[in-house]
Formats: structure tokens, C-alpha cells, sequence
């Protein structure tokens, strides 16, 4: 084996060692089990491109094609959740897993270098630019670090990755860097997870050690087979035992998938079970003590002294009514369907705030800033209070350590929107969990539901208005519900 091979053993290693440390923290960061899949993609390039040199076999050439065709599309997609843009850029990841897939089928077309030669630095220069970006919009150093390390992994992996096809397709004399390039591109994002959590939270050191073990128990069994084999059959084994281990990998991962799936379908049948039985139970009673206050009321009517009790009386079948309109209220809430009528938004948030204050502890100071004359919306006033509270209650709870919320109002005359914003300085957010935080049962809190501020969107896409957020890490948090006002022409 050669010098280029030995790197390439060592380039394979560490694809799978940094692959099993990202796989590792697939629910700790949205980021970990594509970056696995990316590094899984560029083990198997590599290990295809040695298993043809060492063996002379062609289907290794075709497998090195395929696996090099889908790298761009999910390093693409890397790119597009790191700036918390997946969303948005959905059809855009869609079309390139669908481009760069269809080319991997047709390895042994004239037109798959060319193709791939266009459209491989296209993908990565418009990658290169969302880097660029976001970068410029990022406030916090650790986030730019983190930019700037994947945009240079991004540049380093390309580049190199160029010069194995020159080598290999049109047979230019360059130096082959593929290898180099992956196992750099490995080193600088394993930089970034280790040093600045692109992989969330801090990654233990006994996971990166498990990591390298693995890295390293691999480049043994890869030079132990090359050296006790014959380079045919020590591919075919190596080839085996990879192919083993993604489907493993794979069958876990449909499991965990399946069983998160089922987990929330139970938790929606219980919810849904448990409501309807919370208001039949009510219900019934209440009932029950109406007829008996209505019978009282008859009582009195007819001149049957009941001690001066009566204003006592009509208060109890008030406030009963009162719950029975709360439970039918909270019945429709479920289902968010809003029933619109001419509302302030002032109102409501001037009714919703000195309940806050008793809500939050002594370290959380809630300022309010309200617009005057604010138009009137078709709001319903039920729906939206419960949203803003949810709203005010994750600002509360984004500031451990106290803090300030701020609640103002605003018209926006040119666009016909009325608006309440939201805005506190507690822990804030990157883009990854940005993107994900309107996600329903999202959540980053131990003891929380993850349903909060998905029910303040489902609420403002009901009445056809919009929840946009902003954040920063360390700077706070700041969520914006817009409505339409009425206009002139509406009266």
C-alpha cells in the first residue's frame, strides 16, 4: 500500500470515528445525524476509491461515483440547517437531494462528470454564501467561530474532492487530496462540536473517547485484512462489515423514530380522552347545582323566605355559568377555532399583565409600552390571551436568573397590521433551535410540554395573522404576533 492509501485508511477512520461522535448526538443537536450521514457518505467515497485500487474490481469504481454525486446535497443540507434556514429552503433541499440522487444512478453516463463538475461547486457556492450570511447577522462570537469553521470545512472538503476526479475521471496529473481533504474537513468540525457545541451542548469527553476508539479499532481491521488477505477479498470483507453496521445503525434509528411517533399519538389520545372526560365530569355536576340554585331562585320568587341570602344565590348560579362558558371555551381552544369579533389588542394586553404579576417571581420585571389609538382587529379575545400568555410564561422561563420582559404595541399602517411584541433578555437562542422552537412538543426544558408557542402560531395563522421570533444567544429572545386590523372599508 502506498502513501496515498495509508492516508486514505486514515481518512476512512477518521470519517467514521467524528460520523459515530455525531451520531451519538442526534437528539442533542439537529445537526448531528446529517453531520453522521455527511461523514458516513465521505468514509464510503474513500473506502470505495481504495477497495478499487487494491482489488482492480469495477463495481468499487461505481460505488465511489454514486457516494461522490450525493455528497453536495447533504452537505447542502448540513449548510442549510446550520443557519436555521430548513424551513424555508425545504423545495430548494428537495430538489437538490433529487438531482444529485437521480445523477448517482447513472454513474456510467458520459454526462455524470460534467454534470457533476457544474453543479457539485454550484451547490457549494451558494452554501457558501448562506454561511457567509449568516455569519454577517450573527451578533455572537461563538456563533461566527462556528460559521467560520464549517464554511472552511466546506471549502477545504470541495476543493480536494476536485482533485480525486481530476485524477481519477480525466486523468490530470495533480496530487490526489480527497482524502486529506475529508480527514481536515473531520478535524476542523470536530474543532467546532468539542470547542464551540455544534453539537448543542458540550460533548463528554467519554463520547469523544468511544469515538476514537472506534476510529481506531477500524484503521486495525482495515490493515490487518489488507495485509492477511488478498486486497480482493480484504475489500469485499471490509465492504461487508460496513454495510453491517449502516444497517444496524439505520434499523435503530427507524426504531427510535417509530417509537417517538408512537409516544405522541398516545400522548394526543390522552389529552384528547382526558379532556372530553374532564368536561363531561364538570358538566354533570354542575348541572345538578344550577337546577338546585334555579329551584332556590323559584323559592324566593313565590315569597318563601330564604334568610336574605339571595344576591349570595344569583352570584352562585352567575359564576356557574361563568365555568360553564369556560368549559366550552376551553373545548374550542383545543381545536382553535376562533370566533372573531371587534377587539382592542390594548385591552387584552392591558387585562392579561397585572395577572402576570403574580405569576412571576421577584427577579422578573414586566414593562409595557402600548400604543395609543390602536385600531380595532377581528380577534378572538379568548384565543389570543391564552396564546400571549404562553408567550409571556416561556419569557419568564428563558430568565432564570430575573430579568426584564418587555410587551408593546404597534400599527403598522403601510401593511394594515396590528402587532404585540414580546421581548426579553434571558437565555436566548441559535438558529438550530430557532428554526425548531414553534415545532410541536419542542422543547428545551425538562419539565415542559413543547406545545406553548405552537399554540400561539396555530392561534395567529387561525385568525390569518403571523408569529414571526428573533433571538440571540445570550441576548435574549423576542416574539412578535401580527393581525390584521380592520380596515376603513371594513365598517
Amino acid at each position: 500500500m502506498d502513501g496515498h492509501g495509508v492516508m486514505t485508511v486514515v481518512a476512512c477512520a477518521g470519517d467514521l470515528a467524528f460520523g459515530a461522535l455525531a451520531f451519538a448526538r442526534r437528539s442533542k443537536s439537529a445537526l448531528g445525524l446529517l453531520l453522521a450521514v455527511l461523514f458516513l457518505d465521505a468514509f464510503s467515497w474513500n473506502f470505495a476509491s481504495l477497495a478499487f485500487e487494491l482489488s482492480g474490481v469495477g463495481v468499487w469504481h461505481a460505488v465511489d461515483r454514486m457516494f461522490s454525486s450525493v455528497m453536495p446535497a447533504i452537505a447542502l443540507h448540513v449548510v442549510v440547517v446550520f443557519v436555521g434556514r430548513s424551513r424555508s429552503l425545504r423545495p430548494l433541499i428537495i430538489a437538490s437531494y433529487c438531482g444529485f440522487g437521480a445523477l448517482g444512478l447513472f454513474v456510467q453516463s458520459r454526462a455524470w462528470l460534467p454534470a457533476l463538475a457544474v453543479l457539485g461547486p454550484l451547490a457549494m457556492l451558494f452554501a457558501l454564501v448562506l454561511l457567509l450570511l449568516h455569519r454577517q447577522s450573527s451578533t455572537m462570537p461563538d456563533e461566527r467561530a462556528r460559521a467560520d469553521l464549517v464554511a472552511l470545512a466546506l471549502m477545504i472538503g470541495t476543493f480536494f474532492g476536485v482533485t480525486e476526479l481530476l485524477y481519477q475521471e480525466v486523468d490530470f496529473p495533480i496530487p490526489r487530496l480527497g482524502a486529506i481533504g475529508t480527514l481536515m474537513a473531520m478535524v476542523l468540525l470536530a474543532t467546532a462540536a468539542l470547542r464551540l457545541r455544534l453539537l448543542g451542548s458540550e460533548v463528554p469527553p467519554v463520547v469523544a473517547l468511544y469515538a476514537l476508539s472506534f476510529g481506531v479499532l477500524w484503521i486495525i481491521a482495515q490493515l490487518a485484512l489488507v495485509r492477511w488477505l488478498d486486497p480482493q477479498m480484504g475489500s469485499w470483507v471490509l465492504g461487508a462489515g460496513v454495510l453491517l453496521l449502516i444497517v444496524i445503525a439505520s434499523a435503530r434509528e427507524i426504531g427510535r423514530f417509530a417509537s417517538v411517533g408512537r409516544a405522541r399519538s398516545r400522548e394526543l389520545a390522552m389529552l384528547g380522552r382526558f379532556s372530553e372526560q374532564l368536561a363531561h365530569d364538570i358538566k354533570n355536576p354542575l348541572a345538578a347545582v344550577k337546577g338546585a340554585v334555579q329551584f332556590l331562585s323559584e323559592e324566593h320568587r313565590l315569597g318563601r323566605s330564604l334568610d336574605g341570602q339571595m344576591p349570595f344565590l344569583q352570584l352562585i348560579e352567575q359564576q356557574i355559568e361563568r365555568v360553564q362558558r369556560t368549559i366550552s371555551d376551553y373545548q374550542r381552544i383545543a381545536k382553535v377555532e376562533p370566533r372573531p369579533t371587534p377587539t382592542s389588542l390594548n385591552s387584552i394586553v392591558g387585562e392579561l399583565l397585572p395577572l402576570q404579576h403574580f405569576g412571576v417571581t421577584a427577579r422578573v420585571t414586566i414593562q409595557a409600552n402600548l400604543a395609543a389609538d390602536l385600531p380595532e382587529c377581528p380577534l378572538d379575545r379568548d384565543l389570543v390571551m391564552t396564546a400571549l400568555e404562553n408567550v409571556l410564561r416561556n419569557a419568564c422561563e428563558a430568565m432564570p436568573d430575573g430579568g426584564t420582559i418587555s410587551v408593546r404595541t404597534a400599527f403598522e399602517r403601510a401593511r394594515n397590521l396590528v402587532a404585540v411584541v414580546v421581548e426579553d433578555d434571558g437565555l436566548g437562542m441559535d438558529a438550530r433551535l430557532l428554526e425548531q422552537a414553534v415545532a410541536p412538543f419542542f422543547t428545551t426544558k425538562s419539565q415542559g410540554t413543547g406545545l406553548g408557542l405552537s399554540f400561539a402560531e396555530r392561534v395567529a395563522r387561525a385568525h390569518h395573522g403571523t408569529l414571526s421570533l428573533s433571538s440571540a444567544v445570550g441576548r435574549g429572545t423576542r416574539v412578535t404576533l401580527s393581525f390584521r386590523a380592520f380596515a376603513e372599508d371594513d365598517a
